[in-house]
């Protein structure tokens, strides 16, 4: 097993697959608890907001999951890889900025 192949293994198990399960739970079972410093009496609309994150946080990780993959098949370099990665990681900030505008309570 080549370098390649165990750091997409890690990367798959350690941050894809959380990321995926628990952006699941957060937009489909409405556990925004496990949301960091979430707090229902905060937002407006707690389920919109929840649903906002939740997806946002499971579109970064099918990213991860294509970005990784294509650099276990030695599609681009590891210097490549972090400018693909960094955007694809920005995604849930900019989901949570954007719950806090339009859902935050004022």
């Amino acid at each position: 097993m080549d370098d390649f192949t165990l750091g997409g293994i890690i990367v798959l198990f350690t941050a894809v697959l959380p990321c995926l399960v628990l952006g699941y739970l957060i937009a489909f079972h409405d556990r925004r608890g496990l949301i960091s410093g979430w707090s229902d009496s905060k937002v407006s609309n707690p389920e919109s907001g929840g649903k906002i994150i939740g997806i946002s946080l499971m579109v970064m990780a099918i990213l991860l999951g294509g970005i990784t993959t294509l650099w276990i098949i030695q599609f681009f370099t590891e210097t490549e890889l972090i400018y693909y990665l960094l955007p694809s990681t920005l995604i849930p900030v900019v989901a949570s900025v954007y719950v806090k505008v339009k859902y935050g309570v004022k």
